[in-house]
């Protein structure tokens, strides 16, 4: 084929353009392979922080109707029995004040049953002091979140006071303590449901019914069958967390425009590459069009020359990006965790389809950018061409 030997013959004919346009490539390449698995990466963590630190479906009475769920244990069978539920605890919500000697500090205490709640929660996963099932032998056992145990300066065994101002003070013994690394860490503390429908003096009533779905996507789905099902408000994960999913889909546009850009700018280099040769080989072009040459034999020529650059940039590019990748993943980087939803470390998450994107994306710029000198060639007179040196 001598459209790929003269295409290979200007490239190496110009070593230093030829590397100065693989190298842009090759760095839009990596530079975009380390972005993309970074953003994956932040995705997935946020995502997967967002379904396993809550219930993938909270279900309510419907608005203005009541304040709690009557029969909640009639509803968490029901509930239990739709198709696609894995677990259902059933929470008595209540805000308090804990005091442990001169600190005090309002928290959301949720009355549970221990074992229902671990099923749909996990919390079990998340107990870095004490254990979560002492909580089901102790009547006055308490579970704090870590940053809430160090605002008061409590460890575990130690005895804290719950007040609110419409009942008497109940004290509970710290038996464990959990972090998720989100903000309910400092304000949410678990007891035993009967003791904290006895603190707030309810009876027979739940707040609300937590449920675990076996697929967390389906969550939206199986929200829609419970409502039919018990006339209750059932709220998906993916609904109560809308904000941050759209912020991540914004997020994903302006990233893909970002990644365009750079990708244009490599383009050029490619682009300028070409031109320069066509400029430079006017009279060899002119040549191989008066010896028969035909105009679309030319054009191949310099889009071979393109992919060639293309494809040289892409694996280099490759390279550089798993090693970006590797490099940075074994680095860890500390996030502000208030700041970034939680996450405390800089997420990377390396995935063939970045790598697929990249290349793909690289090659249609490429072989863009190479039209233009390719029909320039093309469209040159073979006259004037030999005579122009």
């Amino acid at each position: 084929m001598y459209e790929l030997d003269i295409a290979l013959r200007h490239i190496s004919a110009r070593k230093r353009l030829t590397f100065f346009a693989v190298f842009a490539v090759a760095l839009a390449i990596g530079v975009i392979v380390v972005l993309m698995s970074l953003m994956s990466g932040f995705t997935n963590e946020l995502v997967s922080l967002t379904v396993e630190s809550s219930p993938h479906i909270v279900v309510t009475p419907m608005e203005d109707t009541t304040e709690y769920i009557h029969f909640y244990r009639h509803y968490s069978e029901q509930i239990l029995n739709t198709e696609g539920v894995l677990a259902v605890s059933p929470v008595f919500a209540g805000q308090a004040a804990l005091q442990y000697r001169d600190r005090a500090q309002g928290v959301e205490l949720y009355g549970i049953d221990p074992v229902a709640e671990d099923a749909v929660m996990r919390i079990s996963e998340d107990i870095v002091e004490g254990s979560f099932s002492t909580l089901s032998r102790s009547n006055n056992g308490i579970v704090l979140g870590n940053r809430l145990a160090e605002e008061l300066g409590v460890e575990v065994e130690d005895t804290v006071s719950a007040v609110t101002p419409t009942a008497s003070p109940m004290s509970y013994k710290v038996v464990g303590i959990f972090h998720t690394g989100t903000p309910t860490d400092e304000t949410l503390a678990y007891a035993r449901f009967d003791s904290t429908q006895s603190f707030f003096g309810g009876s027979g009533i739940a707040s609300s019914i937590n449920v675990r779905t076996h697929d967390p996507y389906q969550a939206e789905t199986i929200s829609g069958s419970i409502e039919e099902s018990t006339g209750l408000d059932a709220v998906s994960w993916e609904e109560a967390n809308r904000d941050i999913l759209e912020l991540l889909n914004t997020q994903m546009v302006i990233v893909w425009l970002y990644y365009g850009l750079i990708y244009l700018i490599a383009g050029f280099g490619v682009a300028n590459t070409l031109i320069t040769v066509v400029a430079e080989k006017k009279r060899e072009i002119g040549m191989l069009m008066a010896m028969g040459t035909s105009r679309r034999h030319i054009t191949n020529i310099f889009l071979l020359e393109s992919l060639i650059l293309g494809t040289m940039g892409v694996l280099l590019g490759c390279i550089l990006g798993y090693i970006g990748v590797v490099l940075l993943s074994n680095y860890q980087i500390d996030l502000p965790s208030e700041v970034y939803f939680g996450l405390t470390t800089l997420p990377l998450s390396l995935e063939v389809s970045n790598f697929i994107y990249a290349i793909v994306f690289s090659f249609i710029i490429n072989l863009a950018a190479g039209i233009y000198p390719a029909r320039r060639a093309s469209r040159l007179d073979p006259v004037e061409a030999i005579e122009s040196e």
